[in-house]
């Protein structure tokens, strides 16, 4: 099966069960970013994650870049939900030479569902995975994207004890003034959930700022003290 092969059966399925009524809620609540077809999370797996099944043995990293790029070029919000699922799936396939078109769609049709989902499940595995790319994350830390710098911040999220608390207050530093709400909010995800693992670090590192974070990043980064 080709990409082109691929979106076109997953078009052809999805667009079956489009919901109107639902469409108009799902782009109200992602403040009309994007148009919707209108199928909920529950109805969109079932209908997805067979044909992402039937390809595996097609999967090879330039097919998932392809295949994840003609996605990403649809209007509907389903298609760029898909092609996480589908990256996701066969993450192992993937390596640094795919970075940069990951990147790509970071700063593509960007808002915090598409950002969050590609970081928790293919920038942290892969960064993880191949600690090279951890000079990526530096650069995002001051990136003028503000997704990327959101990225820098929460893409350590799932790796607790392995987390570089370095690189992690580095990133919550540069960015801690910013008026920014997604990238406030980063910060204190980001320091909730190492507290976790290291609530001394955190806190202490929260005590030091307390007067440059802001109460939003403060507030969540203590929310389970």
């Amino acid at each position: 099966m080709t990409p082109k092969q691929f979106v076109a059966k997953i078009e052809t399925i999805l667009t079956k069960h489009g919901n109107t009524g639902n469409a108009e809620a799902m782009s109200k609540y992602m403040k009309n970013n994007f148009p919707f077809l209108g199928i909920k999370k529950p109805l969109r797996a079932e209908l997805s994650v067979p044909v992402i099944k039937e390809v595996k043995e097609y999967a090879s990293e330039s097919w998932l870049v392809e295949t994840a790029n003609l996605l990403w070029k649809k209007k509907e919000r389903e298609f760029h939900y898909v092609a996480i699922e589908l990256l996701t799936r066969y993450r192992r396939s993937l390596t640094p030479a795919s970075f940069k078109a990951i990147e790509d769609l970071l700063v593509s049709n960007s808002w915090w569902d598409s950002v969050d989902g590609l970081t928790g499940c293919v920038v942290s595995p892969l960064v993880a995975t191949y600690p090279e790319l951890k000079t990526r994350m530096q650069a995002y830390i001051t990136d003028p994207n503000m997704w990327l710098r959101r990225v820098s911040i929460i893409h350590q999220l799932p790796y607790r004890k392995n987390t570089d608390h370095e690189l992690l207050f580095k990133a919550c530093t540069k960015n801690m003034h910013d008026q920014e709400f997604f990238i406030r909010k980063a910060i204190g995800w980001a320091l909730r959930q190492y507290a976790k693992t290291e609530p001394k670090a955190v806190y202490s590192f929260v005590e030091a700022n307390k007067n440059s974070l802001s109460g939003l990043s403060i507030r969540e980064a203590l929310k389970h003290k």
